[in-house]
């Protein structure tokens, strides 16, 4: 009876009775596994290629990040495919150039303005100036002069956003003011909030009015200021003090 490594040869090579030298033997093996040898046919090795780490295991390097993967000659390629497609790079190495809208630029930076409280010299820094040309070379610069003029636009835009939601919300809106005057100076000032809940029962408070107030501050001068704010948002009949 023959045992399974002579069954795996042909006839003739390399048993105890056949005819040929264990040279012959040697041969056909490698030929054996050159023809076994599994053909990278996946698209996912477009993007790598398969070195070995400082530990002598095999892993599939990315192309075009420092990615790498685990890998052994019986693994699948599913994940090579899922990288390859989430690269942030892509297969090209090279992202496309997108023009800048120098109207979007300014209004997103008139909101960075407005969200940190910076200065409208900021715009004219020159350090600033350099690293956005360096990110962009179509980038235009601009003065303070037009940030400024940028900041006020934000303002009336996002004034008629709010402007519209307080006159479309079903619920009642609540008021409240807060009235203080300047240590040093003597001036006057009033901040008047509004309180409402919207159709998701989310409650809001914002503020729709920050401005100087006048002597004297009776009764009669702070509902005078508090009326003309209602009406300058259209919501005098939504409202309870």
């Amino acid at each position: 009876m023959m045992n399974n490594d002579e069954e795996c040869l042909p006839s003739g090579v390399g048993g105890p009775n056949g005819g040929q030298s264990s040279t012959s033997a040697s041969q056909y093996i490698l030929v054996s596994s050159t023809h076994s040898k599994r053909t990278k046919r996946s698209t996912g090795w477009d993007l790598f290629t398969i070195g070995k780490d400082e530990n002598g295991q095999e892993r599939a390097y990315c192309k075009k990040c420092p990615n790498n993967y685990l890998w052994f000659r019986t693994s699948v390629t599913s994940n090579l495919k899922r990288h390859a497609e989430k690269c942030s790079q892509g297969l090209d190495g090279e992202r496309e150039e997108r023009k800048i809208d120098d109207k979007v630029a300014r209004e997103k930076f008139s909101r960075v303005i407005i969200r940190h409280n910076l200065p409208f010299l900021a715009v004219e820094y020159e350090e600033l100036r350099d690293y956005l040309s360096y990110l962009n070379q179509d980038y235009k610069c601009y003065t303070r002069n037009t940030a400024a003029v940028d900041v006020v636009k934000t303002w009336e835009k996002e004034k008629q956003k709010l402007k519209s939601e307080l006159e479309n919300i079903p619920s009642r809106i609540c008021l409240t003011s807060d009235c203080w005057t300047a240590s040093v100076s003597g001036d006057g000032y009033i901040v008047l909030t509004a309180h409402y809940v919207d159709e998701k029962w989310v409650l809001h408070s914002k503020i729709l009015s920050f401005c100087d107030l006048l002597p004297p501050h009776t009764g009669d001068v702070l509902a005078s200021k508090v009326h003309e704010c209602l009406k300058e948002w259209g919501i005098e009949k939504k409202c309870s003090l």
